[in-house]
């Protein structure tokens, strides 16, 4: 018989104030003893709510295998499954025929005329239908540059800082931040591509309303830093404004900011400072602007411009920097005064270069001028298929070139549509339509629309096509993104479409139509037939079969040398035939697993139903765990929580059911013979509470010789009505299943007594959980008569003491009278 000391629910703490300072009485002592039947009620219901929660876990215990099994084995969807009958046929298969054939076949699934089915010959592949544009080589990389003397816009501002500060006190300091004028900003706009657009700040205008639109910008990007200085200073608020009279102005500036005078921004925001030392008002800021169009922008020539600055080139791959003009040059340049001839001078000197660097000939410097002049810059390639393009660059350089980085000989992938090489300005009118394929509108193709960004938009459309660029051949093309004869692709809805993809054959536009494959299956004694595919990929008697190359014979000629599509002469030692094997492998170790896990789960049902709980082992009080070392603890909890199902209705009704799962299988129609053939037996220990015994060597046997009786035993079939797997769900899924609507909006006996988290609405909704919340609810009016019954007996020992207190006050008196 267990046993362990019983500690009252108050232990040694003290009662509130203190007791027995006069009478000497314990009186805690005698409190608790008064209480006992409060404090022992509460002990006891805080015990039976801990077998209710140790009831939950063995009823969740076999519950959760049982959900477990079924998600595991019993479905379609899961990996483990052992409900698809094609999972246990002859679906491994073999290819086999001449090296020359066999490398085109791949061939999946199952079929029973495997064995007879032979793929004669491939004559044909299916292809889908493609749109080749006009072919665009051999074409310039041109520049806008024909006036070294022409001035070219340069920003001051873009990359200077403003340096915003808010004093500390009378000790001089401040705390500051600052906001550099940034490149581009992120807008509120979504990208497509699980980020914002970034817009690109033109601190270049031209026009007034672009003059606004810069202080707009300049507005957003300093919004969106959301910067703050100190405590509740910020500039959340804080605006560019662009007045009329071309000057800028900083508004919705809050609390006392100022600016550092040794910004570098300030002069190019038209403001000089006196000296770079200390600080001025936005005030003070706002008067002391001037012209902002002049202090922002300087208008250096081009010649001044490109001095001393290099790009970088790249031909056929080979990326190099080039100096465009060296300061010994531009002297030279300087002292010629005919524009004509100062263009004529910097190609020859650039030639020198390009030569040196790729080799002579091979990149070639041209001037595009006619009738003496020497028009704009420009670069070709001596072999027309070769490209040549600038890939960087200082900004303003390229600005003044007028070319855009990746500008080529060829279509720039990353330049828009107005590009050299194709010249497509939205903003004519016949271009309003947009871009239509196969009638599809292509949405979100703008002038600004790079090209990649326009090629990404058709493959992302419905239109039916993939869209790339060949650079070999300079040409776009449309390819269908199904195969087969008929697929048409269709441009004449939309003049944009017609010019990016289409022209005439002339100038290597054309229009491939699509064709069907063509295979020649035999079915034996000499019989073929041809078939026409769609498709590469096609059903052939269950079989999905793949061809990626032609054999089995080749077309003849005609007497003009054209392939003879009538006249196909045949080559025998091409054909394909097909073998099939299970994978026994496979499906043995599944079943394996299965077996294990559902006697895993009879072993614990059988546990539970047939365990004795020892009455002598109950839940221990905190008070009792406090004089007990961990292993005790953990030991003693272990005989509780025993036999706490034993007798339980519904744990003996499942383990009955599970008893019966053997003879099930045989009224479905599987006989003992055919179980046992395939390795599934009875255990021989009726105290085994229904576990099934699996022989793997029979298993993998029944599986080489006869995997569609292995098939019919587990999934149903041929003579068997219902196979093993449903009739373990069947007789399982009344007592737990994760979905109720599968049993009659119930999830399950076990599950409505105890709940499951494989069933979270069940975790408050269950039989135990409310019988638990009762018994919390009954603690809790105990907890509050105990509080009550403890003040009434201090109380009363209050008063008691008192009253002692005086009788001894008044003895002494009269003592000390007497004496």
């Amino acid at each position: 018989m267990a046993s362990i000391s019983s500690t009252s629910s108050l232990g040694n703490t003290s009662l509130r104030g203190f007791g027995g300072m006069a009478s000497g009485i314990e009186r805690d002592e005698i409190i608790e003893q008064m209480t006992l039947g409060t404090t022992t009620k509460i002990n006891n219901a805080k015990k039976d709510i801990t077998k209710l929660e140790w009831k939950q876990e063995a009823y969740r215990a076999v519950s959760d295998k049982i959900i477990d099994l079924s998600d595991k084995y019993g479905t379609y969807s899961s990996a483990s499954s052992l409900v698809d009958p094609t999972f246990f046929a002859k679906n491994q298969i073999s290819i086999h025929g001449s090296e020359k054939s066999s490398k085109y076949v791949t061939a999946t699934g199952s079929s029973a005329l495997v064995g007879s089915i032979s793929l004669s010959a491939v004559k044909q592949l299916a292809t889908a239908s493609v749109q080749q544009s006009a072919t665009r080589t051999g074409g310039a990389l041109k520049t806008d540059l024909n006036d070294l003397s022409e001035t070219t816009d340069r920003s001051n501002l873009e990359g200077t800082k403003l340096i915003f500060g808010v004093s500390t006190g009378s000790d001089g300091k401040y705390q500051t931040v600052t906001f550099e004028f940034p490149e581009s900003y992120e807008t509120d706009e979504d990208d497509g591509k699980g980020g914002k657009v970034k817009k690109t700040i033109n601190y270049t205008p031209k026009t007034e309303a672009e003059w606004q639109e810069l202080a707009e910008d300049l507005t957003k990007a300093l919004q969106k830093k959301q910067l703050k200085i100190g405590e509740g200073v910020d500039l959340s608020e804080a605006k560019f404004e662009y007045t009329a009279d071309g000057k800028i102005q900083l508004t919705g500036v809050k609390g006392d900011v100022q600016i550092s005078k040794s910004s570098s921004a300030l002069k190019a925001l038209g403001y000089t400072a006196d000296d770079k030392s200390g600080y001025i008002s936005v005030g003070e800021f706002n008067t002391g602007v001037g012209d902002f169009k002049t202090a922002a922008v300087s208008k250096p020539t081009k010649l001044e411009e490109m001095t001393g600055s290099k790009v970088s080139f790249n031909y056929n791959g080979s990326q190099k920097q080039i100096e465009l003009i060296t300061k010994a040059e531009a002297e030279e340049l300087k002292s010629i005064t005919d524009k004509d001839e100062q263009m004529r001078k910097l190609q020859e000197n650039l030639q020198k270069r390009l030569d040196t660097a790729y080799g002579t000939g091979n990149v070639i410097v041209g001037l595009d001028g006619a009738d003496g002049r020497s028009g704009n810059l420009q670069f070709t390639t001596a072999d027309p298929g070769a490209s040549i393009s600038i890939v960087s660059g200082d900004r303003y350089t390229i600005q003044g070139l007028g070319v855009s980085y990746g500008e080529s000989n060829k279509i720039n992938l990353n330049g828009k549509l107005d590009q050299n090489n194709l010249n497509i300005n939205l903003d004519d009118e016949k271009y309003k339509d947009g871009l239509i394929i196969n009638g599809v509108k292509i949405d979100g193709v703008t002038k600004n629309s790079s090209i990649s960004d326009i090629l990404s938009k058709i493959n992302n459309s419905k239109a039916g096509v993939k869209a790339t660029y060949v650079d070999a051949t300079g040409q776009f093309m449309l390819v269908t993104s199904e195969t087969g004869k008929g697929r048409e692709i269709d441009l004449e809805e939309s003049e944009l479409a017609k010019a990016l993809f289409g022209g005439t054959e002339a100038n290597g536009a054309k229009f491939t139509e699509g064709q069907d494959a063509i295979i020649e299956v035999g079915y034996g004694n000499g019989v073929k037939v041809e078939m026409n595919r769609s498709s590469n990929t096609f059903n052939l008697e269950g079989l999905t079969v793949t061809v990626s190359g032609v054999f089995g014979g080749e077309y003849g000629k005609k007497a003009d040398g054209t392939i003879d599509k009538d006249n196909w002469i045949s080559d025998s030692s091409d054909t394909i035939t097909f073998t099939a094997k299970a994978d026994i492998d496979g499906v043995t170790e599944r079943v394996k697993g299965f077996f294990e896990d559902f006697n895993a789960m009879v072993k614990e049902v059988n546990s539970q139903v047939t365990t004795r709980p020892d009455s002598s082992y109950t839940p221990l009080t905190d008070e009792q765990k406090a004089e007990m070392s961990e292993t005790s603890i953990e030991n003693w909890e272990k005989k509780a929580k025993q036999g706490l199902l034993y007798g339980d209705s519904a744990m003996r009704d499942l383990s009955t059911d599970i008893q019966g799962i053997f003879v099930k299988m045989m009224n479905s129609g599987a006989s003992y013979e055919d179980l046992k053939k395939i390795g599934i037996t009875y255990s021989d220990d009726y105290l085994d509470g229904g576990t099934l015994v699996f022989d793997e060597a029979k298993f993998r046997t029944a599986m080489e010789n006869d995997p569609d009786m292995v098939a019919n035993i587990f999934t149903g079939g041929g003579d068997v009505s219902k196979g093993l797997t449903k009739i373990v769900d069947e007789t399982l899924t009344p007592y737990a299943t994760r979905y109720a609507s599968r049993n009659g909006n119930s999830y399950g006996r076990l599950i409505e007594e105890a709940g499951s988290e494989k069933a979270p609405t069940t975790m408050m909704n269950n039989f135990i959980y409310k019988q638990i919340k009762g018994m919390q609810d009954k603690i809790e009016s105990l907890q509050s008569k105990l509080q009550i019954e403890q003040d009434r007996y201090i109380k009363q020992f209050s008063t008691m003491e008192s009253l002692i207190s005086q009788m001894n006050s008044q003895s002494s008196w009269l003592s000390q009278l007497s004496g």
